[in-house]
């Protein structure tokens, strides 16, 4: 089991579906968040395990500007709003993520639900 802190880099943890992780968002272009910021893992844990990948919406604490692109998220000292519109794959195994919060199961499945809205 995780703990708050854990570092992925090097391990052999995987991220799971619905992990409120900490990591460097950079490098980004354009209107993509950059640097450290909070993110929920919305890949599914076979997924993540079979690519070395984990798709991860970035947790900002801006809300009001995406409306349905946005989720509420409070878990343990982090609060915010995920960003459902700007989901990103990123290789967890050379980035510094930590592992920060286990996420709410009916939390991730509203944001598995709205992202299903972008990829009819």
């Amino acid at each position: 089991m995780a703990r708050r802190g854990d570092s992925f880099a090097g391990q052999n943890y995987v991220p799971t579906l619905g992990d409120i992780v900490h990591l460097d968002w950079s490098p980004a272009a354009g209107h993509e968040m950059i640097g450290p910021h909070y993110g929920l893992v919305l890949s599914a844990d076979l997924y993540n395990q079979a690519t070395g990948l984990v798709i991860v919406a970035p947790i900002t604490s801006k809300a009001g500007k995406l409306s349905g692109f946005e989720l509420p998220i409070k878990a343990g000292r982090v609060a915010g709003v995920a960003v459902l519109s700007s989901l990103r794959a990123l290789d967890y195994q050379s980035r510094t993520i930590q592992f920060e919060h286990g996420g709410d199961p009916a939390t991730t499945a509203e944001a598995n639900r709205r992202v299903r809205m972008i990829f009819p």
